[in-house]
């Protein structure tokens, strides 16, 4: 059984730091980044899915690289910080043994904060894309998740990863491309390590930190409109893919060792996955609906951060819908104006009441959308909410705090 965050933080046995950790470098994205584009693009039409409302017409990219084999080090370095395993480790109900280190950028991962918001990361992010995104808030920046040997704890197996992608994995020459084991193709009957979901957000990236050359499999399942499964191959060390998760049904499947090799190595083959992702947004409010949700997300985060910045996002979002429209008034008073030759008094309409009724009705379904997603403050499903002394026994009837339950 877990303790709180609170808790656990000051009950935990003191361990000792992960080997090889060093002070984080300073982002320099002419060393860090090692970015190619995607070599394939795949719209939601030819996946089948062009009947789903999306605000961007690409699906899912092909694996691209991204970051460098720097990057990568001092990104894996950046997140076994001890005030990140310390403060930041949770886990999900939605996947098998692992444990994910959230919300820890930028206070306790400056570099991975850094990565994933430079004008030049975000630039090659959105032609991959095809789309001019943004990401959805700081507490999704460089989610991390590791998977967990069975059999072992998160906290122990957590400080045994090493800053070296390397340092634990046998060393071979990945699979080439033409491998059959590594190419897309459907298999209704292969197990999942996370079960069919969407995201819960709109894009993401994936972005891989771990040596998979020693292993095959670990493909992304895709359901496509015809019910059928598309498998997408996985990143390899330094590769992202951006997928528009929070509208495509998808699962992760299981990795397995590599044929040629044996015994310990074949074992450390499949020990190490660590892939970071962080969610974004198209950066227009308009013409969309956007479907991000709190579903996946409430039982791995501290409610009082992860509301913080749902609300404050959400309410940044309706700014953006409403500060439009009125720019729109706006365009169009200097139009007539401009017509008629009259400043003031003006000669036609400029205000659609169809238009304001939509507007009132988006307005309206937003902050309802928004405010569901929030279960109230010490709900069951509640689990990595710092327990937190109240003031005085109103405001803790009015605001709440819960504990862990794990």
């Amino acid at each position: 059984m877990s303790t709180s965050m609170t808790e656990t933080t000051t009950t935990r046995v003191r361990r000792a730091p992960n080997k090889g950790l060093v002070p984080e470098p300073r982002f320099d994205p002419a060393e860090h980044l090692a970015y190619q584009p995607p070599t394939e693009q795949l719209t939601m039409e030819r996946l089948g899915l062009g009947h789903v409302p999306t605000p961007s017409p690409i699906g899912v990219t092909s694996p691209f690289p991204l970051a460098s084999l720097s990057a990568v080090t001092a990104l894996r370095n950046s997140v076994l910080q001890p005030q990140v395993l310390d403060g930041y480790m949770t886990a999900s109900a939605l996947a098998g043994p692992h444990c994910q280190l959230r919300g820890m950028a930028p206070h306790a991962a400056k570099f991975v904060y850094d990565f994933w918001t430079h004008p030049t990361t975000m630039r090659h992010l959105c032609e991959a894309a095809g789309e001019d995104l943004i990401p959805v808030f700081e507490l999704e920046l460089g989610h991390t998740n590791i998977q967990v040997p069975k059999g072992k704890s998160r906290e122990d197996y957590v400080r045994t990863l090493h800053p070296d992608p390397f340092h634990n994995t046998p060393a071979m020459d990945p699979p080439a491309d033409s491998d059959p084991n590594l190419s897309a193709s459907s298999d209704e009957d292969t197990p999942m390590v996370v079960d069919f979901h969407r995201d819960a957000y709109p894009w993401v990236a994936v972005l891989m930190l771990s040596d998979v050359s020693s292993m095959i499999g670990g493909e992304t399942a895709l359901r496509l409109g015809s019910g059928e499964l598309f498998k997408a191959r996985g990143p390899a060390l330094g590769s992202c893919v951006m997928m528009q998760g929070g509208y495509i049904s998808h699962a992760a499947l299981p990795c397995r060792p590599h044929p040629s090799l044996k015994g310990a190595d074949a074992k450390a083959a499949v020990n190490e996955r660590i892939t970071m992702v962080t969610s974004f947004r198209k950066r227009s409010a308009f013409g969309w609906r956007d479907v991000s949700n709190l579903e996946n997300i409430r039982s791995c985060s501290n409610w009082n951060e992860l509301y913080a910045q749902w609300v404050t996002s959400r309410v940044s979002i309706l700014e953006e819908k409403l500060s439009g429209f009125r720019r729109v008034l706006e365009a169009r008073r200097r139009e007539v104006e401009a017509e008629h030759g009259v400043v003031g008094g003006l000669q036609r309409p400029v205000v659609s009441m169809q238009e304001f009724e939509a507007l009132k009705r988006d307005v309206e379904d937003h902050l309802e959308r928004a405010l569901q997603e929030m279960l109230p403050y010490g709900h069951d499903s509640d689990r990595f909410t710092p327990i937190a002394p109240a003031r005085d026994s109103a405001e803790q009837k009015t605001i709440g705090y819960s504990r862990e339950k794990l």
